[in-house]
């Protein structure tokens, strides 16, 4: 079903308005602390990234003890086994700055939706939601439409699509008082700029142009929406 408010011309990038100054830390929402789910993934890997320098750093030290007391058969093996934990180290540590890069993106969507709680929006972050994972942010508009949004930092594919579209079809069914209106799925690209377009019905917009577009999209649903159930 096409989106409620969706251009004609939706394959071209549109202009938008600058970026909104943000108005809130990081991560927080209303006074209350908000761990994203991007930030949590980043301690759970540098929390495995920790267990496996352990390990290695116990390898090695035992594989010292036992090379001295001249056990050099046993010592190799904790040596390969002290150097397969550096490799699964390098490993998490690798994962967990991804999801740190992540974490960051999130952030910065938090402080831009922040602005519109001015014009009595309501925002949620880091929704449970359906399936692993959780529902990045959420923008109710006083109207009713509500805008469930997906960050990405640089790029995005069909899954990424996919998965906004099931969470703003999960938030009508799941969370129809927030919304009675319906909700629109949204994707986020943090480091690109002046993107406004819709792809495969979702309304795909970069950070300098998300509280202006998501205000238009408000504006021109208010008359009538069409919820995505």
């Amino acid at each position: 079903m096409p989106l409620p408010g969706r251009p004609a011309n939706s394959s071209r990038d549109a202009g938008c308005g600058g970026r909104v100054a943000s108005v809130r830390p990081p991560g927080q929402l209303a006074g209350v602390p908000v761990m994203n789910y991007a930030r949590r993934q980043q301690y759970r890997r540098l929390s495995r990234a920790g267990g496996a320098a352990a390990g290695g750093a116990t390898a090695l030290l035992l594989a010292l003890a036992l090379a001295s007391a001249g056990a050099f058969s046993l010592a190799a093996v904790l040596l390969l086994a002290a150097v397969a934990f550096g490799f699964t180290t390098r490993h998490w540590l690798g994962l967990a700055g991804r999801s740190r890069v992540g974490a960051r993106s999130e952030d910065e969507v938090h402080r831009q939706l922040a602005a519109l709680e001015r014009d009595g929006w309501r925002t949620r972050h880091s929704l449970r939601g359906r399936g692993p994972g959780d529902v990045d942010s959420v923008a109710i508009a006083p109207s009713g439409i509500a805008f469930a949004i997906e960050t990405k930092t640089r790029a995005y594919d069909g899954r990424h699509l996919l998965r906004v579209r099931e969470q703003a079809e999960w938030l009508s069914r799941r969370r129809s008082r927030w919304c009675p209106r319906g909700t629109l799925p949204v994707l986020c690209v943090v480091r690109d700029r002046r993107v406004e377009r819709y792809d495969h019905d979702v309304l795909v917009v970069s950070l300098d142009c998300l509280v202006p577009t998501l205000r238009a999209a408000a504006a021109k649903t208010r008359s009538s929406v069409s919820v995505r159930s």
